[in-house]
Parts: structure tokens; C-alpha cells; sequence
């Protein structure tokens, strides 16, 4: 036994002897320790083409900055991968570049932690995130309440979290714990980066690779970032792209996809709606790589392939014309309509003019000069000028206005000045609709002091303590405890809350611009002051003779921004001012689809694209003019007179009415209460067939129609039968359904009231342009209803087509030719004799159409609608404009004209891009 032993031991001996003495080097050289690595590759992602083939959306190669943590467990892991995460940081902005983080939370001008969302719902999903809980409602316990937890409480959680050292700043602070956070979303997948930079410059890479050694984890990838051509024609339509959001994610994979936190999706318009064809095909590497992350060994390779290409049915030459067509005649519009004078409006008033000190007034409150850098060391001396007005003014007020609260018996709102009221019904507002410390659910809404609120008649010291008195107060927005509330009496919560609002207008944006609003009404700022900020803020490219003469006065102010509207370097969307906006849908009549999807204003979605450019995004988010919202899918109005079609349909094929059946119009139409009057009373246009009702729009014919209609076959009037009758058709027509694009869009709303006025297109009808668009489409050719599409086909990467969107028919009328001709005779005679002739006249294209106007606010101009289509005798496009508080229908039937020139090649992109505002020329027309 003891042989064996021997024999054991000095066998082990001469290993060991051979393992550290012999061969220690080769053994030191090669003991590596090694992990199995697998890295996904993602797929080019499709192009979008027009259906000429012209490039829309397509891929630029770029350089990212990417982050691993790589990094090995031990007590100083978190100070290392924290300096590793601020050095590269560092590197990033040094060099002129941003971080792309995608947080919640950033640091203000002041050096603050301050939320960066859009909504509370966001806040507060957020919230959700980061404390790991499964939904919103989970936040809040018996134990803890999480939901008010404010930017600093979450920084302090993520510090203490990631251990992240006292010694950086706030802002590197924020910035470690945006990322550390990104990093540990996907903590549960080994090598799964997080990308913390995009689309950086060549300085930053080559200053990366210079700190490689001490940036372990730390790697340039070769990415793509998404372009788009002529970006502000087509975004509504094509839409943008971005990181997939935690519940795309979820929606995504649970029917079967392989998609990653990483991943960048379509998140609007059509990247959106066409995501699973975009997307591009995942590749993956398997690899070995040791324990720094080196890779020693590659064993396998999928290889990623590219997404297919989308076509659409839009012309982008026309797309591009149709919006320039309508800013122009939108310019054109503003510049006839601005007087230097004050403006009264009353609900008589026929035309709404627009006070130039209203456009002088919307530089500053559309955030077209921004007032936060008028007190800058580098303003100019106007800037500082007028900052000095508006700091001693504020002064004036804040002081009035403490008086005012802290008065035992302060004045009826009523009672007071416009401007001294104005500045009380802000701060109501603030305190009720915007912070909600005054909670407007709890109110009934027939509560006396409410309504005396409401009515101005009682001051608001007076209506804030009785809704202390009522528990109307959120204490929670003014108190760090609610417990305080329990022992506070009535003056100190009155305090408390007027401590909040001195608190908070200083810096209010909203507060300073009421202010700015009465310094420029009253003359303290004049318009030739605000007419230089346009130059001193680089709105206007700067011209010292301009500028001069708007500083020695040889150039009015008035003069001077009129001629900045008319030549389109101040545009409609920056005035923000009625008509601001607008949509103009071009149709195939023969199948459907969409030519030319116009909506004004729009933006630029290359800078939201990716990752978003937040000031950009903030500007657009508080842009008065709504360039994001989709004016030719979500804008609803009353389709006024363009709904006379249907009903003078619905009559001829239920026999209500004949081709040559004539009604005479009366002007008063008396036979219901309160009593309708067409629009060209005290006149009239006498004994009217339905063709030349449709030519001239007359109302009292249609008033007629809609009552007949309505008449139940005991001889009673039911408002809700001619409704139904009426419905039957525009179902048939296309119009109260949603029109088939494929993008967002809002539903489509039948009138459910008044039978006579909804038969002139008025009533509770609402629907948006395309649904208007795809109505006279199907009346354009004679009965086929198409749903409208944007797809045309979807190519693979190799030029195979996958899918053709061929339009099918939803279905098709029936209706009598005698139908068809008094309907499209009446829509020729709109153009040739009727409500259109002066805008059509010895216009070389024949036009059929139908103008309309709707009015729903007697304090705004008229919404203005045109419907056509060309040629008359065998047409080729289908059109709708609308334009809101557009005040004539003769304005869109001119955009209507222009967009035909251009399509039929009787207007050149020379005469047309960096042409001037549009003037009208058709004069008001009331139908």
C-alpha cells in the first residue's frame, strides 16, 4: 500500500513540477477563460419609393456609439463601469455630438432634475419602469406612494441604485444613470449593448478608438440613420421610426417576431402601418470571446438580409406642387385679410380681418423669437430694450396682483380692467385646467359660485376659498405632507396657494407672454421693435438696409411684415392666425388611389427620426399652428354645400324630387322653427331646378329636400327618417365610413339632428378631407365606391414583387343615368356659371365641382371646402380642398384650379417653387 502511495505522490509531483516550472509560460499563455457569445445583426431596413420610383425614406450609413457591460463583478464594479460610461460621455460632447438616452429625466438651465415627458400618463409609465412595477395602479400602496415621487426622488434612487459617486455633476449624474438604466433593461441577455450615441462625427470615433484601453465595453458600431427626401412634403404620410417602446415590444414578439430593447420600429404613418415588411432580418454570430470580451473564435454565421421596399400611390412632384399651391394661396389669404387697425368681432361679422398687432403678437406667443433669450449677455440692444419693458411691467403686475389676492374685498372680475382680468383668469386657469389644484370634477356644474365664476361676476379670492370651504383644493400639489392639510385652517390653505402662484409666475411662459400681449396692444412695444427680433434672432436672414429702415422708420412695421407674409419668409404656419392650415387630397377616380395627401403645416421627420431631436420636438409639441397633427386624415369639419350631392341623389332616387322638378326659392324657409334662410337672402334665386340649385348652391332647395324627405307617410315631419334616407346613400357614397388610407385617421361623424340644415351639409356632420375626398371620388365616376389607398406595391430586396395593391370596388351604385346627369351637370355648372365661374372662367380644362362652406363659430371665419374633378367628360383625378376658418369656398376652388394647371402641365416648377404668396381673386362666396 505504501508502494502505491509512493508511486502517487511522485507522480503528482512531476506534474505539478511540469505544470509551474516546465511548461508555466505556454500554460499562462493559453489558460484563457472563454464564453460562448451570440451577437444579432440587424437587417437593412426597405426603402420608400413613390409610385414613379423616386426615392421617399432610405438608409445613410452611420457610426454609433455602443456600450456592454463587460465589466467583472467585484466591489469597485460600479465605479468602474460608471467612469467608463462618464469618459465616454465626455468624448461624445467634446467633440460636438449628443447623447441618445432616450431618459425621462434631464437637468435644466438651473442645474435641476426636472421630468422630460409630454404627459403624466408618460410620467408616470415611466415610474412604473423603474420601480419594476407591473402596472400604473401598483405604484401607490398602503406602504409607500411612488406615483408623486419627483424628478429628484427617482435621481436618488438611481444613485443609490448604481452607486454613482457625489463627485460628478448633475448632468453626468443624469446622464450615468440614463444609461446604467438602459444597460440594466437588458441585464438579463449577456452581451446585449445599449446604444448611447448615433449618427457621431468622425472625431468622436477616432477619439474612442484612441481611449480604447480604457473604455472596456466601449465599441464603434456601423449603423444607419433614416432619411428622408423632402422631408416636409411627405412626413404626415410616411411618418418616422424610433426605439421600440417596452409595449411594442410586447405587441410585437407575442405574434411571433424576434425583436430586442435595441431595435429601432416605424412609429408613425406609413414606417408604422408597414413595420413587418420594412424590418429588415435579424443575423446572428456565435462566437468565442474571452473574459476582456476579445473574440477568439467565430463559429457560426447567419447572415442579416434587408427588408422589402414599399411603393406608394403618391406622385411626389405633385404632392410637392399641391402643398406649395396651397401655403401660397394660404400666404395670400393672411396678407389680404391683415388691416392696421384694431379689429372687433362680433357673430354678425361677414369677413374676419386680422389686426396686425395680433401678427406682431404671435412672434412672440408662437415661439417664433423666443423671449428666454432677451436677457442673454449676447442680446442685441433691442432684445435688451424690450426685455427691460416687459421686467419693469411684470413688476408692475405681480405687485398689483398681490394686492389683489391679499385684498379683504377685492373687485368682481367684471369690474376690473380687460387686462387686469386677463392676468385673473390666467392664473384660474393655471390653478384649475393646467395643475389641477383645483379640481374641476369635484364642481357640479350648476353650483351658483361656480357659475358666478364663470360669468366674472365674483372676484377669485373670493371663489378659491369657497373651493376650500368645499374641498375643491388638491393639497397635494402645495403640501410636501397631506397630513399637513388635516391641521390647516382656511387661511393658511389659501396662502399656501397663493404662495404657489407667486411662486410659479415668474417664470411662467404663458403668464410673460399676457404681458407681452398688452405691452404690444398698448404701443410700450412697438412693431418695429418686434419686426427687428425677427433679424436679431436669425429668423430673417440679416439685412442691414431692412433693418435700418424699420430703425429710422422709412419702412412701416406694417408694411415691413405684410411684405415678409407675401413673400413666404414669414409663413402661414408661423403667424399661427386664421387660416394657418390646410389639406389638399388628390385622387385616381378609376381606382382609388391617393395621388397627392396634402396637410399644411407639416415638420421635418428626419430630426424626429431615430432618435428625437427634443428641442425640436418641444417646439413642434408648442407650435400654435399644430404641424404634427394630420390635417387631411384627423381635421373634422362640416362639409357645408359638398354635401349637396347626397341629397339632391338621395331625393331624385327615391322620387322625392326630378331633373326638372323647379322649387321656387322663398329665402325664408318657414316651414320649420327656428326658420333657415339661403344664403343669398334678402334675395333669392328664384324657380330652380336640382342641376342649377348644385350650380348655385342654393340652400332654400335643399331645405326643401331635407324636409320632404322627412315626411313620414302619415304626412308628420320626422327628423330622424329623412335622416336615415339621407344615410343610406352617403353609406353607398363613401362618406360615413373611414376612406381606407392607411394611416391614422379619425372616424367619420353622420349628423344626428335637424334634417333640414344637416341637408345643406351643416347639422352635427363631421368629417375629415379624405373622407370628403373618397365621396367625390365615387361621384367623379359615376358610382364606384373604392376604398382610398396609399400602397401601390412591396418589393423584395432582389425586385421581386410580393404584394400588388389592387383596388377592389367595396361596391357599386345603381343609380338611375337621370341621377348621374342632374348630378354632374349640376357640378359643371358650379364652374362654368355658378358659384365657381369666376375662378374657372376661360379656364382650358373643364372642371365639375361643388363649393362649400360651414360655419361653426361665429367668432371665426368659415371653414371653406372645394370638391372636383377633371375633366369633366372622362375624368382623371378627383379633388378635395379644405381649408378651416378658410372664410370663402372661392379660395379653395382656387387651389383646386392651380393643383389642375400643375397636373395637366400648364404650370412649371419654375413658375411655381419660390414663387410668392397667392393673393385671391374669386372675393368672398357665401354657399
Amino acid at each position: 500500500m505504501s508502494i502505491i502511495v509512493t508511486v502517487m505522490f511522485t507522480a503528482l509531483s512531476v506534474r505539478v513540477f511540469n505544470l509551474q516550472i516546465v511548461n508555466e509560460q505556454y500554460y499562462l499563455e493559453n489558460y484563457i477563460q472563454k464564453a460562448k457569445k451570440e451577437v444579432l445583426t440587424s437587417g437593412t431596413r426597405g426603402l420608400i419609393y413613390d409610385r414613379n420610383g423616386n426615392v421617399l425614406a432610405y438608409n445613410k450609413l452611420a457610426y454609433s456609439i455602443d456600450i456592454e457591460d463587460n465589466v467583472e463583478s467585484s466591489d469597485e464594479k460600479n465605479a468602474i463601469l460608471n467612469e467608463i460610461i462618464n469618459k465616454t460621455r465626455t468624448i461624445i460632447i467634446e467633440n460636438g455630438d449628443t447623447l441618445d438616452t432616450e431618459f425621462k429625466i434631464l437637468v435644466n438651465a438651473n442645474g435641476d432634475y426636472v421630468y422630460n415627458v409630454e404627459s403624466e400618463r408618460e410620467r408616470l409609465s415611466f415610474l412604473r419602469d423603474v420601480y419594476g412595477k407591473k402596472s400604473i395602479e401598483e405604484l401607490d400602496s398602503e406602504d409607500e406612494i411612488l406615483s408623486n415621487d419627483s424628478a429628484d426622488n427617482v435621481m436618488e434612487y438611481f444613485i443609490d441604485r448604481f452607486d454613482i459617486d457625489k463627485k460628478y455633476t448633475n448632468a453626468e449624474k443624469c446622464d450615468i444613470a440614463a444609461i446604467r438604466y438602459n444597460l440594466s433593461l437588458n441585464s438579463f441577455q449577456k452581451y446585449i449593448s445599449t446604444t448611447v450615441a448615433k449618427n457621431v462625427s468622425e472625431e468622436t470615433v477616432a477619439a474612442i478608438y484612441e481611449a480604447e484601453s480604457e473604455l472596456k465595453g466601449v465599441s464603434v458600431k456601423e449603423d444607419t440613420i433614416r432619411v428622408y427626401n423632402d422631408s416636409i412634403y411627405f412626413a404626415p404620410i410616411i411618418g418616422y421610426t424610433g426605439k421600440i417602446s417596452d409595449s411594442e415590444l410586447s405587441e410585437y414578439n407575442s405574434s411571433g417576431s424576434d425583436y430586442i430593447s435595441s431595435d429601432i420600429v416605424g412609429k408613425l404613418g406609413i414606417e408604422k402601418e408597414m413595420e413587418s415588411y420594412l424590418q429588415g432580418k435579424k443575423g446572428k454570430n456565435t462566437m468565442f470571446v474571452d473574459n476582456t470580451g476579445r473574440i477568439l473564435d467565430i463559429v457560426n454565421q447567419e447572415k442579416s438580409s434587408a427588408g422589402n421596399d414599399v411603393y406608394l400611390t403618391i406622385d411626389s412632384n405633385l404632392q410637392k406642387a399641391a402643398y406649395t399651391i396651397l401655403e401660397q394661396k394660404l400666404a395670400g389669404i393672411l396678407y389680404s385679410k391683415i388691416v392696421n387697425q384694431e379689429v372687433t368681432v362680433t357673430d354678425t361679422s361677414k369677413t374676419i380681418p386680422i389686426a396686425i398687432k395680433d401678427v406682431y403678437f404671435q412672434m412672440i406667443n408662437n415661439n417664433v423669437v423666443d423671449l428666454n433669450k432677451f436677457n442673454l449677455d449676447t442680446a442685441s440692444e433691442n432684445e435688451k430694450n424690450i426685455y427691460s419693458k416687459f421686467s419693469t411691467r411684470q413688476t408692475e403686475v405681480i405687485d398689483w396682483l398681490n394686492g389683489y389676492l391679499n385684498s379683504e374685498s377685492p373687485s368682481p372680475l367684471n369690474e376690473l380692467s380687460e387686462e387686469q382680468a386677463a392676468y385673473l383668469e390666467y392664473i384660474y386657469n393655471l390653478l384649475s385646467k393646467t395643475e389641477e389644484i383645483i379640481n374641476l370634477e369635484a364642481i357640479p356644474n350648476d353650483d351658483a359660485t361656480y357659475v358666478a365664476m364663470q360669468n366674472n361676476t365674483i372676484s377669485l379670492r373670493e371663489f378659491i376659498l369657497y373651493a376650500i370651504s368645499k374641498n375643491w383644493i388638491n393639497t397635494a400639489n402645495l403640501f410636501v405632507d397631506d397630513e399637513d392639510y388635516k391641521y390647516s385652517d382656511t387661511d393658511e390653505i389659501y396662502n399656501a396657494v397663493v404662495k404657489h402662484i407667486f411662486d410659479e409666475l415668474p417664470e411662467n411662459d404663458g403668464f410673460s407672454k399676457k404681458i407681452y400681449y398688452y405691452l404690444i396692444y398698448n404701443g410700450t412695444i412697438s412693431g418695429g421693435e418686434i419686426c427687428r427680433l425677427l433679424y436679431d434672432q436669425n429668423v430673417l436672414e440679416y439685412d442691414e438696409a431692412g433693418y435700418n429702415s424699420l430703425l429710422n422708420g422709412s419702412v412701416s412695421a406694417y408694411d415691413f411684415m405684410r411684405e415678409q407674409i407675401r413673400t413666404l419668409k414669414i409663413t402661414p404656419s408661423q403667424v399661427a392666425l386664421d387660416p394657418c392650415s390646410g389639406s389638399v387630397v388628390v385622387t385616381d377616380p378609376n381606382s382609388g388611389n391617393v395621388l397627392a395627401l396634402v396637410t399644411y403645416p407639416s415638420y421635418d421627420n428626419n430630426k424626429l427620426s431615430g432618435s428625437v431631436d427634443y428641442e425640436y420636438w418641444k417646439k413642434l409639441n408648442n407650435d400654435l399652428s399644430l404641424p404634427l397633427y394630420n390635417r387631411a386624415t384627423q381635421t373634422r369639419t362640416a362639409p357645408g354645400s359638398t354635401f349637396k350631392m347626397a341629397v339632391g341623389i338621395t331625393a331624385l332616387e327615391l322620387g322625392i324630387t326630378s331633373p326638372s322638378r323647379t322649387i321656387n326659392d322663398l329665402g325664408i324657409f318657414d316651414k320649420i322653427t327656428p326658420s333657415p334662410k339661403c344664403w343669398k337672402y334678402p334675395s333669392n334665386h328664384g324657380s330652380i331646378n336640382v342641376s342649377q340649385a348644385l350650380g348655385e348652391s342654393c340652400n332654400y332647395y335643399f331645405y326643401e329636400m331635407g324636409y320632404e324627405l322627412s315626411i313620414d307617410e302619415r304626412g308628420n315631419f320626422d327628423n330622424d327618417l329623412g335622416l336615415s334616407k339621407v344615410k343610406l346613400y352617403t353609406d353607398e357614397l363613401g362618406l360615413t365610413d373611414k376612406s381606407g388610407v392607411e394611416i391614422e385617421e379619425n372616424e367619420p361623424i353622420y349628423s344626428t339632428d335637424n334634417s333640414v340644415r344637416s341637408a345643406i351639409g351643416q347639422g352635427s356632420h363631421s368629417y375629415t378631407p379624405v373622407q370628403i375626398a373618397r365621396y367625390a371620388n365615387t361621384i367623379a365616376n359615376g358610382g364606384t365606391n373604392y376604398r382610398l389607398s396609399l400602397l401601390n406595391k412591396v418589393v423584395d430586396s432582389s425586385g421581386n414583387v410580393i404584394r400588388n395593391y389592387e383596388q377592389v370596388p367595396v361596391n357599386t351604385t345603381d343609380y338611375s343615368d337621370s341621377t348621374w346627369n342632374a348630378i354632374h351637370s349640376g357640378m359643371r355648372l358650379v364652374c362654368t356659371s355658378g358659384t365657381a365661374k369666376k375662378t374657372f372662367a376661360d379656364f382650358p380644362i373643364s372642371v365639375a365641382g361643388k363649393s362649400g362652406t360651414a360655419q361653426e363659430n361665429l367668432l371665426r371665419s368659415n371653414h371653406s371646402l372645394f370638391v372636383a374633378y377633371a375633366p369633366y367628360e372622362n375624368p382623371e383625378i378627383s379633388l378635395c380642398v379644405v381649408i378651416p376658418n378658410g372664410e370663402s369656398s372661392g379660395y379653395t376652388a382656387e387651389v383646386v384650379r392651380e393643383t389642375i394647371k400643375y397636373y395637366k402641365g400648364l404650370l412649371t416648377d419654375s413658375e411655381l417653387f419660390g414663387g410668392t404668396a397667392s393673393i385671391p381673386t374669386s372675393g368672398i362666396t357665401s354657399d
